[in-house]
């Protein structure tokens, strides 16, 4: 028996929207090499939030994945809602300090 895989295929429009919006929240972030981020669309099974849902993954080394939702399909999603969703993680630095040292 054959096995059948069917992949979806997307637009280069949808692409190239991820790829946007996964460079501007690494501007948004201040992420650095090492951080990485995922953005994707699923169904979100709420009526309220229009049959659309896009995740941003946030992943920095030793820390846990953070991940920010907006209830929009990614090709409809501006610049301003996404810094305004990203605006929690932007104010987190990433690490602590170092302690200052005694004058």
């Amino acid at each position: 028996m054959a096995a059948f895989f069917f992949t979806r295929k997307t637009s280069n429009r949808r692409k190239d929207a991820a790829l946007e919006l996964k460079l501007y929240a690494r501007t948004v972030i201040s992420a650095d090499d090492d951080t990485v981020i995922s953005v994707s669309e699923r169904d979100c099974g709420d009526p309220d939030c229009g049959g659309a849902r896009t995740i941003v993954l946030i992943m920095h080394p030793r820390r846990p994945t953070e991940a920010v939702k907006i209830d929009k399909p990614l090709e409809q999603i501006t610049q301003t809602e996404l810094s305004d969703a990203l605006a929690p993680l932007a104010a987190q630095t990433g690490l602590p300090e170092p302690p200052s040292k005694p004058k």
